[in-house]
């Protein structure tokens, strides 16, 4: 176990310096720092300690996700007798790809993982003051409504009135300070969903997600971890249907069922005979090794025509340097985000220089004095 743990650590430790060298400051990440204003008051403080650079950008992002997984483990006693099974449950949630993907971009899905694992984790110790912390994540984003839709159903499931009326007012307060909004006409984005859920858990580990979702139906002691879920993942279904769905408002719920899902795998494992196990043993272990390929293919997709597909995390640091290389200090954008990334780079504002990013396209022009004396096609840049 202890040679599984040292590998596994050190490969997580191995995508988490390889995504901090790699991955550029990206569109994305501008995106998500405007839409969930506390990380940028978290950049601020690393900003200010370590200096505006990859690193600081990153590191807030990778200490929540570390302490989530050590939360994860600790969480785990409640479910699982064995300190072996909780290593191996911790080890999984560590090193699934949406896991691993929300500790190094910045988003707020490995914030809200950290929130509502901490927040099963005092319902589990002590239910007064999760209730208290319950009303923290109100007004910090509108993707909390989801959890708070769940904690209905939970309160209701447990006949738990306090709780229930405490998750009512949470929801409504939630929805009407953040103008939740419900629309869009029928447009079928439910396999896209189901694209992205595969790249969150890895395709396998996906399917044995949905099997034991569909076990925790069956199963007569369901437990708050099943609620958040299942009520989330079920409400992203549905919502798909209708809109396209951001993706980090719902699937942060769904990754702490790893739990469940190891406890269910091992009920199956141990109720039979040794000679029996061997089907089991084979599955525990195509899982697993599927999770550490899928990893490295979903971070040395840069090599592959998926490239397309995150190509904005990996142009930007090259496209510097080619800037830098023809002495180009000070440039202009029409698109602000696109300026705040040069801006972190180093490149100041200026009007001699303009440059113009066609995403469709895949190139950046540059402009002086308003005439083309460059384009770059950005796929064909080395990331340095």
């Amino acid at each position: 176990m202890k040679k599984v743990l040292l590998a596994s650590i050190a490969f997580y430790s191995f995508l988490l310096w390889y995504g901090v060298n790699i991955l550029s400051f990206s569109i994305i990440d501008v995106r998500s720092i405007e839409h969930f204003p506390l990380i940028n008051n978290i950049l601020d403080i690393f900003f200010s300690i370590f200096g505006k650079n990859d690193f600081a950008l990153r590191l807030p992002g990778i200490i929540t996700g570390f302490t989530s997984v050590l939360l994860f483990y600790k969480l785990t006693e409640f479910y699982l007798k064995k300190e072996k099974d909780r290593f191996y449950a911790a080890l999984i949630f560590m090193l699934i790809p949406g896991m691993i993907i929300s500790s190094l971009i910045v988003n707020k899905s490995v914030y809200i993982i950290f929130l509502t694992l901490l927040f099963v984790y005092l319902y589990k110790t002590n239910k007064f003051i999760s209730y208290i912390f319950l009303a923290f994540p109100v007004v910090l984003d509108y993707s909390f409504i989801s959890l708070y839709f769940a904690l209905i159903f939970y309160s209701v499931y447990k006949r738990d009135n306090l709780l229930l009326i405490l998750s009512l007012i949470f929801l409504a307060v939630n929805a009407n300070y953040f103008n939740y909004d419900i629309g869009g006409k029928p447009k079928g984005h439910f396999l896209d969903l189901f694209g992205t859920y595969f790249l969150i858990f890895s395709p396998f580990v996906f399917i044995y997600f949905l099997f034991s979702m569909y076990k925790g139906l069956l199963d007569n002691k369901r437990d708050i971890i099943f609620f958040i879920a299942f009520f989330t993942f079920i409400i992203s279904i549905i919502l798909s249907f209708r809109q396209r769905i951001k993706i980090d408002d719902y699937a942060p719920y769904t990754l702490i069922y790893i739990v469940y899902m190891v406890k269910y795998y091992l009920n199956s494992y141990r109720v039979r005979l040794p000679q029996f196990r061997k089907t089991y043993k084979t599955l525990f272990v195509f899982l697993f090794v599927s999770l550490f390929l899928f990893d490295l293919a979903l971070f040395f997709n840069r090599y592959t025509p998926a490239r397309k597909l995150s190509g904005s995390y990996y142009f930007i640091k090259p496209l510097i340097y080619e800037l830098k290389k023809r002495n180009i200090k000070y440039i202009y954008s029409q698109d602000k985000r696109f300026l705040k990334i040069l801006e972190f780079y180093g490149l100041k504002g200026g009007n001699e220089y303009k440059i113009e990013y066609k995403k469709r396209e895949n190139k950046v022009s540059i402009f002086h004095k308003n005439k083309k004396i460059l384009e770059i096609d950005v796929s064909k840049l080395n990331t340095i």
